[in-house]
C-alpha cells in the first residue's frame, strides 16, 4: 500500500512539474496506452474493461481538444482539432462497428503526434541551451572586459 502511495505521488509530481509539451507528451502516452488496452480487453471479450480503456483514450483525446489555442497556434491549432475530431470519430465508429483496426490506426496517429511534440521539445531545448550558452559567453567577456579595465 506504502509504495502504490509513493507510485502515486511521484505521477503527481512529474505531473506538476512538467512543462507544457512534456505534458502533451504525457497525454499521448496515456491515449495510446489506453487504447491498446482497449483492443486487449476487446480480444478477451472483456467489454466492460474495453470501455473503460476505450473513454479514457477518448476523455483524454477531448482534453487535448479541449486544450488547443486557436489565438496562439493558429494553423497547427486548426489541424490539430481536425485531427483529435477525425481520431474521436473513428474510434466511436470502430467501438460501434467492431473494427479493432481503427484502434490500431488510432494507435498509429497519436505515436506520430507524439514523436512530433518530443522532437520540438528537443528542439526548444536546444534553442534554450544555446541561447544559456550565449549569455554566459558574453557575461564571460564582460567579466574579462572589466577585469581589464580594472587592471
Amino acid at each position: 500500500m506504502i509504495y502504490g502511495k509513493k507510485v502515486s505521488q511521484y505521477q503527481k509530481t512529474n505531473v506538476e512539474t512538467a512543462s507544457g509539451v512534456e505534458l502533451v507528451v504525457m497525454c499521448y502516452e496515456h491515449a495510446v496506452r489506453f487504447l491498446k488496452e482497449a483492443k486487449d480487453h476487446y480480444d478477451k471479450r472483456n467489454y466492460p474493461e474495453k470501455a473503460k480503456a476505450l473513454q479514457k483514450a477518448l476523455d483524454i483525446i477531448n482534453e487535448l481538444k479541449c486544450n488547443l489555442d486557436f489565438e496562439k497556434g493558429g494553423e497547427i491549432a486548426s489541424n490539430l482539432d481536425s485531427i483529435y475530431n477525425y481520431l474521436i470519430r473513428i474510434l466511436l465508429q470502430g467501438d460501434i462497428e467492431r473494427r479493432l483496426e481503427t484502434f490500431d490506426q488510432a494507435v498509429h496517429i497519436l505515436e506520430e503526434l507524439k514523436e512530433a511534440w518530443e522532437n520540438i521539445s528537443l528542439q526548444v531545448a536546444r534553442e534554450e541551451e544555446n541561447r544559456s550558452a550565449s549569455i554566459s559567453e558574453a557575461g564571460g567577456k564582460t567579466m574579462a572586459l572589466h577585469a581589464s579595465v580594472a587592471a
